[in-house]
Parts: C-alpha cells; structure tokens; sequence
C-alpha cells in the first residue's frame, strides 16, 4: 500500500498515525525534521495535502480556518476544546436519524452525502486547571 510513497512521504504518514491529537501542518513539520531535517514547510504542506487526496489521512477544519490531520479516516466524530482548541475523537457511534441529516440537508439546500458530529466544551486537561486555579484563590 505504501509503495507509493517517498521516504518524506512515509516519515510524514508515520508521523501523523502516531499522533493521537491530530496535529497541524506547523507540528507535522516540528516532528518529522527532527528525523528528516532538510524537508522544508512547503514540502509538508505539499505532502499532507497529497496523503488527504490519495486518502491516507483526513483534513479537518476548525471554524477558525486551522487545518488539523487525522490518520483515523473511517466517518466518526470530535469533540472539540473551547479553551484550549483540543481536537479529541469521540470513541463511541453517535447515530442520528437518516431522515433528520436528509431533512437538514434539505432545508439547506444542499445534496446530503455525509456527515459528522462536533461537540464543544471544555477537555478533562482545561476542566481540571480550572479547579486546579478555583482551589489556588
């Protein structure tokens, strides 16, 4: 399957799997120069953006137009940190109604093809500073 690949390619792959937080373009390149240190930020962007077309790993968008990675490229669902902008996969299938995605697809305009679920809120990490900085005061 990955006969395909360069070794720039391979190293950003490995590096993308291994990670269970969904890294950017900017943490991909941090990782993978410290084993390859004469790949260059464009040839980063210019490899994610082939792996996401050849279907080895996802893009994700988080509403403000950072671009996150996801080796995981099965339909499931995120949750996503308010406060400190963790991208976490949600590790059960939360099923929603064929005919209410079809109905809200409609009422939008748009030719339904697939979905996927976001939750917002606080991550464990943020709720437990929060008390961490309550018990402080």
């Amino acid at each position: 399957m990955h006969d395909r690949l360069n070794k720039n390619s391979m190293a950003v792959l490995k590096m993308v799997r291994a990670s269970h937080s969904h890294p950017t373009a900017s943490e991909v390149y941090e990782a993978v120069r410290q084993e390859r240190p004469q790949i260059g930020l464009a040839s980063i962007y210019r490899i994610l953006h082939n792996l996401v077309e050849q279907n080895y790993i996802k893009e994700l968008r988080h509403g403000d137009d950072t671009c996150r990675y996801d080796a995981h490229t099965a339909r499931h669902d995120h949750a996503i940190c308010t406060q400190c902008g963790a991208l976490l996969d949600i590790p059960i299938d939360v099923a929603l109604p064929q005919d209410l995605l079809e109905a809200a697809a409609q009422a939008t305009g748009i030719e339904f093809s697939s979905h996927e679920l976001r939750l917002y809120g606080r991550c464990p990490t943020c709720q437990g500073q929060a008390v961490q900085h309550k018990t402080v005061e």
